[in-house]
């Protein structure tokens, strides 16, 4: 019997055992955004099961398209040489930042971009570290790209994100090729979840039981967030399960 040869759109693929893959994506929008911003970075971390070990998302309030491009590259290099990753793939899907970078040591970097360049090339050169940068399409990206929108749609900051929140879950299922979100779900904001855990008509799954030490310092608030106080990387523990 012979096979049904199926074309298969694989989106997001899952690095080797081992690795880690690092996704960034930066937004930019050429008009103020009602908050003021102009720019938002999202960093999402994954391991070779796919499960989510960090998510961060935010805004640096960089007014400059390129620069802010790049500063994603560095929050998620940052990741990596805090969290003591030694083997990453740091994927992006902002073609010209990227080729700029890749080419920086024979064409050189403009003057306003030369020092966060110089400081991608020292990271990405340190010897303990193999990092592997990959240029993939849009949907291949489309988990970051959403916390970067959203990151400059909502803070001012850089914070770091410990449960799933608005449309993560539901991308984050098409990503692994879980399926969609069926029609009789719906994927609520957090403030909604909130709002309905307060009239009682909403069960909190992510409610710590008793005895459980989920190990992580800090206060967060209502959307589970934390924010880091120097925007350095923290903690988090983000991993999905059934």
């Amino acid at each position: 019997m012979e096979e049904d040869n199926v074309n298969v759109d694989v989106r997001w693929m899952m690095p080797p055992e081992g690795v880690i893959k690092i996704n960034v994506h930066s937004f930019f929008s050429d008009q103020q955004l009602p908050n003021g911003n102009h720019s938002g970075i999202g960093v999402v971390c994954r391991n070779s099961k796919g499960d989510i070990l960090r998510i961060l998302g935010g805004s640096l309030c960089i007014d400059n398209r390129r620069n802010n491009e790049y500063n994603a590259f560095m929050e998620g290099l940052k990741v990596a040489f805090v969290r003591g990753y030694s083997s990453i793939i740091l994927e992006t899907d902002h073609l010209d930042a990227y080729w700029d970078w890749y080419h920086s040591a024979i064409i050189g970097a403009p003057a306003q971009h030369a020092r966060i360049v110089q400081q991608l090339n020292q990271r990405k050169a340190d010897k303990n570290f193999h990092t592997v940068t990959r240029l993939v399409a849009p949907e291949d990206n489309s988990l970051a790209a959403y916390v970067a929108q959203h990151g400059a749609e909502n803070w001012k900051h850089m914070v770091r994100i410990r449960r799933p929140f608005g449309r993560v879950m539901e991308i984050w299922n098409s990503d692994m090729g879980l399926g969609e979100i069926g029609p009789q779900f719906e994927v609520l904001l957090e403030e909604d979840i909130n709002m309905g855990i307060a009239l009682g008509e909403v069960e909190d799954p992510h409610v710590e039981q008793e005895g459980d030490d989920t190990g992580s310092s800090g206060e967060s608030n209502d959307l589970g967030l934390e924010e880091p106080e120097d925007l350095e990387l923290m903690d988090a523990n983000l991993v999905m399960q059934e």
